[in-house]
């Protein structure tokens, strides 16, 4: 009798555990810009419970942006960091990374490789001894035409990180068409700052793409779509250099095509009129998020009131933008954390 009560508990425990499993929420794609007030940082988690975190922002502050990235992976219900990337060697990028690092473990570092001196910043050798501090050194270097590898999710389609420029390298292309978009091209001054050498990535998952070019500058973005254009369209647009009018290449703009921008300026860096104006002349642009009101600027120079995550210069809120993607309705929702209100947008 004994035998067939345990028998039974167990088969009630079974069915128990089948049914939680089959009812259990199913992961996505989500993407969290979180407000590190003119800095970057960008967690990516994967339909796989992967998390990827793009930048840290600044160090100091009594510890504000890695306490508001761990925030925003207390949200999307990761714990840890598996793939840490720096784009470049800027404090508003990299420095907050060995604090992130004390908060949570990070497995696995990258970088577009070691380097021994920075002219563009007097604080380097201090800030780049704390960021090999946290890696221990041991960092994989990307090049243009590498992957992250990432896990893939049994019954969803493909996940991809793709490097796309690294040092002031860009991808090799695909024998394609020319590029129409290049015949409005210009230049300008050669970039000599760690910006132009900034890691671009692009992150596909199904037929939802998304671009990061971290702070890269005008000529390497040009680089990228002429004379033929190696990155074809995208999705989401993550406004370059926090919206400054030395990036956003209008040319990269228009022939990226996407559908919604989301820029990660504060409330007195970037954020450019000139970038605004340039992404409402790309007839796909659908939303153009900004996570700080540029104070300095108009009414008219900024993106509508309702598509701002932070309005005031003085608001400490931090609040974030985030996304989500539905492969199976084919489309992406976008919240904007100061009034909670989503929006979503079909994939082309």
């Amino acid at each position: 009798m004994k035998k067939k009560l345990a028998l039974i508990v167990l088969l009630s425990l079974a069915i128990i555990g089948l049914s939680a499993a089959n009812t259990a929420p199913t992961r996505s794609l989500s993407i969290y810009f979180i407000d590190v007030e003119g800095g970057a940082s960008t967690l990516i988690v994967t339909p796989a419970g992967e998390s990827i975190l793009v930048d840290a922002g600044w160090p100091g502050f009594d510890g504000r942006d890695a306490k508001r990235i761990k925030r925003a992976m207390d949200a999307a219900g990761v714990s840890q960091i598996d793939h840490m990337v720096a784009t470049h060697y800027h404090v508003d990028h990299y420095g907050g990374i060995p604090e992130i690092a004390k908060l949570v473990p990070i497995k696995n570092y990258y970088d577009h490789g070691k380097v021994s001196s920075l002219d563009d910043d007097k604080n380097f050798p201090v800030l780049y001894a704390a960021y090999q501090a946290a890696n221990k050194g041991q960092s994989t270097t990307l090049n243009p035409g590498d992957t992250i590898p990432l896990k893939q999710t049994v019954g969803t389609k493909p996940i991809k990180l793709l490097v796309i420029a690294s040092r002031g390298e860009v991808i090799a292309g695909k024998s394609l068409s020319k590029n129409p978009e290049c015949a409005d091209r210009t230049e300008q001054p050669e970039d000599k700052s760690d910006n132009a050498r900034s890691v671009s990535m692009l992150l596909s998952y199904g037929d939802f793409e998304f671009l990061d070019d971290g702070d890269l500058t005008w000529n390497i973005e040009d680089k990228l779509v002429c004379p033929v254009n190696k990155i074809g369209t995208v999705d989401v647009y993550q406004v370059t250099h926090h919206g400054m009018n030395i990036s956003n290449n209008p040319v990269l703009m228009r022939s990226v095509s996407p559908v919604a921008a989301i820029m990660n300026n504060g409330p007195k860096k970037g954020g450019h009129p000139d970038v605004l104006a340039w992404a409402k002349q790309i007839p796909s642009l659908k939303a153009f998020y900004q996570l700080h009101r540029n104070v300095a600027s108009t009414a008219e120079q900024n993106t509508s009131e309702d598509l701002i995550a932070n309005l005031t210069e003085e608001n400490d809120a931090g609040n974030m933008i985030w996304l989500n993607v539905d492969l199976a309705k084919h489309t992406f929702a976008i919240t904007n954390g100061r009034t909670n209100a989503t929006r979503s947008f079909n994939f082309k």
